[in-house]
């Protein structure tokens, strides 16, 4: 008699589904990984933050003039002076950019830093910003501090952060209805500044909150803290977020202080800040930890 062959039934239930699912799941990997490998994003992502970002030392690239002496309203020194003397305690190094660098296609001049503050500098060209906006598209992290940046040399009626895809990116624009002349911008005089918190769990301003009463006592040797010119602006769009407000002691005039734009799969990150930073001392180390994914 012939034997019949040996018949195996096919499987079913959860391992034939499972199996099914075996290359989705290699694909989303490899998804996973080329972007954590490509951009910044997994950087604030707990777990795969050490995985893709886990770096001993945080480079910080400085953008602009950082001294008392800087040609725009808000300077940024008191942010350096914190940076300087407190950086090393925390594995976060800084180093100035040559902006003339920028004029250049240089893909990799910025992808070597963590994060880029621009500041002290109202002149920034149409290609520092195209960098910059590059920079953020890749993954980058940016503080903007003030005014920095809303000019520029070759085109005088560039006034603000709309221009280049720098300006794509800018969390906040400047609130005028009208032109402005000169090299002046709206300006908001806060005296005796207090901060005021939106988003109380934001890592940048939690520790600060519970530590300093959300005040700039902290700092008592700068003058250049209890009274601040800061630029009048506004939340560019929907994905803006205000994190903080700045506020006179009297109550009289306020301004968004910290805003941040996060811009979506893939890219960076900006944060804007309408004073020197190192005001509040304890932000600018927790602002550098926050954006380095640290």
């Amino acid at each position: 008699m012939e034997q019949m062959p040996y018949y195996i039934p096919p499987e079913d239930g959860w391992k034939k589904h499972f199996e099914g699912l075996i290359p989705i799941l290699i694909l989303v990997l490899i998804a996973i990984v080329l972007v954590g490998k490509t951009t910044n994003y997994f950087c604030s992502v707990p777990g795969l933050n050490y995985v893709f970002c886990g770096k001993g030392q945080t480079n910080v690239g400085l953008l602009g003039d950082f001294s008392a002496t800087a040609n725009t309203e808000i300077k940024a020194s008191v942010f350096k002076s914190v940076l300087d003397a407190e950086g090393g305690k925390y594995n976060i190094y800084s180093r100035p950019i040559v902006i003339q660098a920028l004029e250049y296609p240089q893909q990799n001049l910025l992808k070597q830093f963590d994060v880029v503050v621009v500041a002290g500098v109202q002149n920034l060209t149409y290609a520092a910003r195209e960098a910059l906006g590059n920079y953020i598209a890749n993954g980058g992290k940016v503080i903007l501090i003030g005014d920095a940046g809303v000019r520029d040399p070759k085109d005088p009626l560039i006034k603000g952060w709309s221009a280049a895809a720098f300006g794509d990116y800018a969390p906040v624009r400047l609130a005028i209805s009208g032109p402005v002349t000169g090299n002046n911008f709206p300006r908001v005089n806060i005296t005796e500044p207090q901060l005021n918190y939106f988003i109380e769990t934001n890592p940048i301003i939690k520790d600060y909150a519970d530590a300093y009463l959300l005040n700039f006592t902290e700092i008592t040797a700068s003058e250049s803290c209890h009274q601040i010119d800061s630029i009048d602006v506004a939340p560019k769009d929907g994905n803006a977020e205000m994190i903080a407000t700045l506020t006179s002691g009297d109550g009289s005039n306020f301004v968004p202080a910290i805003v941040e734009r996060k811009t979506g799969l893939g890219s960076g990150d900006v944060l804007y800040f309408d004073y020197d930073p190192g005001c509040t001392r304890s932000a600018v180390i927790a602002t550098l930890k926050y954006l380095a994914g640290r």
